[in-house]
């Protein structure tokens, strides 16, 4: 992340200092005790300092002294290593279709996989994947799902009422609700 940088008037860059994201040192934030948040600050000294020399910048320090290690059991949340495979989408599609919660089709996925460690994917994964495709569901069929969705909304509930004319091609001519 850039820890500092600094401008000329006119807005190219001068200066720049990059470093670790979590490197700076803990500051207490919490204002209730009784709810502290953790922290993920680790006071890593790592960092590059640039300066624009010209049209070039410059790298003028590298500091790499790491004082965090990473586990590799960890290196499954890098994005670059998380991936849904085909089967696992369309097991996601069909529990979103049967209206099972995100939370219960991923749960089931961690069981089925022996754990959430054995997944190569996080719950936010799957849920953007959702997401995306009822998208995709939706503009393919917008008009459909939309009756679709009121035809349900009015066998739920006894005071939404529904009328759609169609015409001789199922195409609402004059919809009134």
């Amino acid at each position: 992340m850039t820890q500092r940088s600094k401008s000329d008037d006119d807005g190219s860059l001068r200066y720049v200092t990059l470093g670790f994201a979590r490197g700076d040192e803990t500051r207490d934030r919490t204002t209730n005790l009784s709810k502290p948040c953790p922290t993920t600050k680790t006071d890593c000294k790592v960092k590059i300092n640039a300066i624009m020399v010209g049209d070039i910048l410059r790298i003028t320090t590298v500091q790499n002294s790491h004082n965090n290690r990473l586990s590799p059991r960890k290196t499954r949340f890098f994005r670059c290593n998380r991936a849904i495979a085909d089967s696992v989408k369309r097991q996601l599609d069909i529990n979103d279709k049967a209206g099972i919660s995100m939370t219960k089709s991923f749960n089931a996925l961690a069981v089925k996989a022996g754990g959430f460690e054995n997944l190569k994917f996080i719950e936010k994964d799957t849920q953007n994947y959702i997401d995306k495709a009822r998208h995709l569901r939706l503009s393919k069929r917008g008009a459909d799902a939309l009756r679709g969705y009121f035809e349900r909304t009015q066998y739920k509930n006894d005071g939404f009422y529904l009328l759609i004319d169609l015409d001789d091609n199922c195409g609402a001519l004059d919809p009134h609700m």
